[in-house]
Protein backbone atom coordinates (compact mmCIF):
# COMPACT_ATOMS: atom_id res chain seq x y z
CA UNK A 1 0.00 0.00 0.00
CA UNK A 2 2.85 2.36 0.80
CA UNK A 3 4.49 1.85 -2.62
CA UNK A 4 1.20 2.59 -4.35
CA UNK A 5 0.85 5.90 -2.50
CA UNK A 6 4.41 6.87 -3.44
CA UNK A 7 3.74 6.03 -7.06
CA UNK A 8 0.53 8.09 -7.12
CA UNK A 9 2.31 11.00 -5.42
CA UNK A 10 5.11 10.75 -7.99
CA UNK A 11 2.64 10.98 -10.90
CA UNK A 12 0.79 13.88 -9.28
CA UNK A 13 4.08 15.79 -8.90
CA UNK A 14 4.93 15.10 -12.54
CA UNK A 15 1.49 16.29 -13.66
CA UNK A 16 1.82 19.49 -11.62
CA UNK A 17 5.25 20.11 -13.14
CA UNK A 18 3.90 19.69 -16.68
CA UNK A 19 1.01 22.09 -15.96
CA UNK A 20 3.41 24.70 -14.54
CA UNK A 21 5.63 24.44 -17.62
CA UNK A 22 2.60 24.92 -19.88
CA UNK A 23 1.58 28.04 -17.93
CA UNK A 24 5.14 29.33 -18.23
CA UNK A 25 5.02 29.01 -22.02
CA UNK A 26 1.60 30.69 -22.12
CA UNK A 27 2.82 33.64 -20.05
CA UNK A 28 5.85 34.24 -22.32
CA UNK A 29 3.80 34.44 -25.52
CA UNK A 30 4.39 38.10 -26.18
CA UNK A 31 8.01 38.26 -25.05
CA UNK A 32 9.86 40.76 -27.23
CA UNK A 33 6.77 42.67 -28.31
CA UNK A 34 5.45 45.98 -27.00
CA UNK A 35 1.73 45.62 -27.72
CA UNK A 36 -0.67 43.53 -29.79
CA UNK A 37 -4.10 43.71 -31.42
CA UNK A 38 -6.45 40.89 -32.41
CA UNK A 39 -8.59 41.21 -35.55
CA UNK A 40 -11.47 38.96 -36.64
CA UNK A 41 -12.87 38.66 -40.16
CA UNK A 42 -16.32 40.16 -40.90
CA UNK A 43 -17.96 36.72 -40.93
CA UNK A 44 -16.06 35.67 -37.79
CA UNK A 45 -14.44 32.59 -39.33
CA UNK A 46 -10.82 33.75 -39.33
CA UNK A 47 -8.66 35.88 -37.06
CA UNK A 48 -5.07 37.00 -36.62
CA UNK A 49 -2.92 38.91 -34.14
CA UNK A 50 -0.74 41.90 -34.98
CA UNK A 51 2.18 42.31 -32.57
CA UNK A 52 4.36 45.41 -32.62
CA UNK A 53 7.93 45.20 -31.38
CA UNK A 54 9.61 48.03 -29.46
CA UNK A 55 10.43 49.82 -32.74
CA UNK A 56 6.82 49.74 -34.05
CA UNK A 57 7.55 47.05 -36.65
CA UNK A 58 4.44 44.87 -37.02
CA UNK A 59 4.36 41.09 -37.26
CA UNK A 60 1.23 39.09 -38.05
CA UNK A 61 0.57 35.83 -36.20
CA UNK A 62 -2.02 33.09 -36.30
CA UNK A 63 -3.00 32.27 -32.70
CA UNK A 64 -1.98 28.80 -31.49
CA UNK A 65 -2.42 26.84 -28.26
CA UNK A 66 1.14 27.10 -26.93
CA UNK A 67 2.72 29.57 -29.34
CA UNK A 68 1.68 31.72 -32.25
CA UNK A 69 2.61 30.92 -35.85
CA UNK A 70 4.26 33.87 -37.58
CA UNK A 71 2.67 34.65 -40.95
CA UNK A 72 4.31 37.92 -41.94
CA UNK A 73 6.93 40.39 -40.71
CA UNK A 74 7.38 43.99 -41.78
CA UNK A 75 10.28 44.06 -44.28
CA UNK A 76 11.30 47.69 -43.72
CA UNK A 77 13.40 49.44 -41.08
CA UNK A 78 12.21 50.55 -37.66
CA UNK A 79 10.10 53.64 -37.06
CA UNK A 80 11.17 56.58 -34.91
CA UNK A 81 7.65 57.07 -33.53
CA UNK A 82 4.79 54.78 -32.55
CA UNK A 83 2.89 53.87 -35.71
CA UNK A 84 -0.14 51.75 -36.41
CA UNK A 85 -1.04 49.66 -39.44
CA UNK A 86 -4.69 49.10 -40.31
CA UNK A 87 -6.02 45.87 -41.82
CA UNK A 88 -8.72 45.90 -44.48
CA UNK A 89 -10.39 42.55 -45.15
CA UNK A 90 -10.48 41.66 -48.85
CA UNK A 91 -11.87 38.16 -48.23
CA UNK A 92 -12.02 35.71 -45.34
CA UNK A 93 -8.42 34.69 -45.94
CA UNK A 94 -6.84 37.83 -47.37
CA UNK A 95 -6.17 41.29 -45.95
CA UNK A 96 -4.70 44.55 -47.16
CA UNK A 97 -2.35 45.82 -44.44
CA UNK A 98 -2.03 49.60 -44.71
CA UNK A 99 0.30 52.17 -43.17
CA UNK A 100 -1.08 55.64 -43.83
CA UNK A 101 1.44 58.37 -43.06
CA UNK A 102 0.05 61.76 -42.00
CA UNK A 103 2.00 63.56 -44.74
CA UNK A 104 1.23 60.86 -47.34
CA UNK A 105 4.96 60.61 -47.91
CA UNK A 106 5.63 57.04 -46.72
CA UNK A 107 2.32 55.25 -47.37
CA UNK A 108 2.72 51.48 -47.61
CA UNK A 109 0.36 48.67 -48.50
CA UNK A 110 0.77 44.89 -48.28
CA UNK A 111 -1.54 42.04 -49.37
CA UNK A 112 -1.32 39.14 -46.90
CA UNK A 113 -3.02 35.74 -46.95
CA UNK A 114 -4.21 34.46 -43.56
CA UNK A 115 -4.49 30.64 -43.29
CA UNK A 116 -7.43 29.05 -41.49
Amino acid sequence: MKKTNRKIFKYIRLLILVVLILFLFRSCRSFGYDFEFTYTSPQGTNSFVVKYDFFSRPSIFKRGFLWDKKIWTYPGPAFMETVSFEPEWLSETQIRFIYDDKDDEWDEEFIITIPY
